[in-house]
């Protein structure tokens, strides 16, 4: 089994990266996967931003900037939930609605990027995906509209999904993602601030306290994940037994089983 240097980045994310001096390594991860120099302003002061429980969601809300100067907000989380993809739209709602006050002109409406860290098979076999408003011309097949300020206005989405990920190091961000999968940095390419990242989320820097809340978190982790693998073996189980008393015959269950979780 490798050796996992690093403290998790949902621990992190939780924890030490909420810590001002510790924004550069936010700042070089969220640089390498949006390919501009992105600067950290400060955390933006809502619920997602505070509390420690393993039932909270691991969700860091940002107030930042791009290399033009533009101000967008950046949330960036990671949680294990049967409606994910809800959770992550209800989240850039909440997040443009917290950020606008009594008065505020609409024209002043700041563009929210999510970033989503998902440490399950949510979606293909893409461990990097992006998901953005397009336009669609209904009169002519379909043909994709460019509308230019969209972009500097509706959200965009990001998942990286780490357990899709080869191990292959091609780009800046590939070293996250290996980091982000194995708790270590690999090297091979220089991303952003990465070293940082090595330095700083280092186990062995961690106080005795640190440490402790630390193995408590991830005990709790395993505990939840473990209740949700049970209740998805029990899901399949129930299905089984529905289709022997349908009279389905052993071999063609065997077939729908396998069949189901390939397509996970």
């Amino acid at each position: 089994m490798e050796e996992r240097t690093l403290v998790s980045f949902d621990w992190a994310l939780k924890s030490i990266l909420r810590q001002k001096d510790n924004f550069d390594i936010l700042e070089g991860f969220l640089s390498d996967l949006l390919n501009d120099k992105i600067t950290v302003l400060a955390l933006l002061e809502s619920e997602s931003n505070k509390g420690y429980d393993i039932d909270k969601s691991n969700r860091v809300d940002l107030r930042a900037e791009d290399s033009n100067g533009r101000e967008i907000i950046i949330e960036v989380q990671y949680d294990a939930e049967s409606d994910y993809l809800e959770r992550v739209y209800y989240g850039t709602s909440k997040s443009l609605i917290e950020n606008m006050r009594e008065g505020y002109r609409y024209k002043n409406i700041k563009k929210i990027i999510s970033v989503s860290i998902v440490y399950w098979k949510m979606l293909e076999k893409s461990y990097l995906i992006r998901g953005f408003m397009s336009f669609e011309d209904l009169t002519n097949n379909r043909a994709e509209i460019k509308v230019e300020r969209a972009k500097d206005i509706y959200a965009e989405y990001y998942f990286i999904q780490p357990e899709w990920f080869n191990d292959n190091i091609k780009t800046k961000i590939d070293e996250w993602v290996y980091m982000f999968k194995h708790s270590s940095v690999k090297g091979e390419l220089p991303a952003t601030n990465i070293d940082s990242a090595e330095d700083k989320l280092n186990k062995l820097k961690m106080s005795k306290d640190e440490r402790k809340d630390y193995d408590a978190y991830c005990m709790n982790k395993a505990v939840y994940e473990d209740v949700m693998e049970t209740r998805e073996n029990k899901g399949v189980q129930k299905m089984i037994d529905a289709m022997k008393k349908s009279g389905m015959s052993d071999e063609d269950i065997e077939n729908i089983v396998k069949l189901s979780k390939s397509e996970e």
